[in-house]
């Protein structure tokens, strides 16, 4: 439950790690289906870094980015996300409100994303996520994530789409380092795994 959790926080947030940063330092965490997850030490949190390394097969870029724009529609994959709607659109951008389910007595989580799609060149893209305060109201029962960054480095290859994530976070509240540096591994895994499903389910 706690693994779910935190990594459910985790995939919404914008990548405070460089993308020229490299896993040389990382210790490799899941190796599956395709999926490998990192955690690595990070400079600015005592919170460590994510990464995380995966392939989708016969998907473009213009695919990925609508699926990623489909605020929405990340309760039907993000693992433990009760709530997603998207309260603001723009062109390549939205702003969007999560809700985290969260394993007793830990608190349900919040957070306000906002998410930009920058393409880069015709086989380049980026997407950069990131928490932002947003004039909502407030719940007692939720506890609002402070601070969240992420970072999609997409580049198109022959097979598909070669995905590296950055991530890290300040989930909010008490919640021990120690717990969520453990963690880590297991959510993204499960939620990228997820992602790699449902877009090969849709090229059927």
């Amino acid at each position: 439950m706690m693994v779910q959790f935190l990594w459910s926080i985790g995939m919404w947030s914008w990548v405070l790690a460089s993308t020229a940063a490299q896993p040389d330092n990382c210790q490799l965490k899941k190796d599956k289906d395709g999926v490998r997850v990192f955690t690595c030490p990070s400079d600015t949190s005592k919170f460590r870094s994510l990464r995380a390394e995966f392939m989708l097969e016969n998907v473009s870029l213009t695919e990925l980015a609508e699926f990623m724009l489909d605020g929405d529609n990340y309760k039907n994959w993000q693992f433990h996300t009760m709530e997603s709607k998207v309260l603001e659109r723009r062109e390549r951008q939205i702003i969007y409100r999560v809700v985290i389910d969260a394993p007793w007595p830990v608190s349900n989580r919040e957070i306000f994303v906002e998410l930009t799609v920058i393409p880069q060149s015709e086989t380049r893209m980026l997407l950069s996520m990131h928490s932002i305060p947003y004039p909502y109201p407030v719940d007692d029962d939720l506890v609002r994530v402070p601070f969240s960054q992420s970072q999609w480095n997409i580049e198109k290859v022959h097979q598909g789409l070669k995905v590296i994530y950055h991530m890290n976070i300040d989930p909010g509240g008490y919640v021990p380092p120690m717990l969520i540096n453990m963690a880590m591994a297991e959510g993204p895994y499960q939620s990228f795994r997820n992602i790699k499903q449902l877009m090969k389910s849709r090229k059927r």
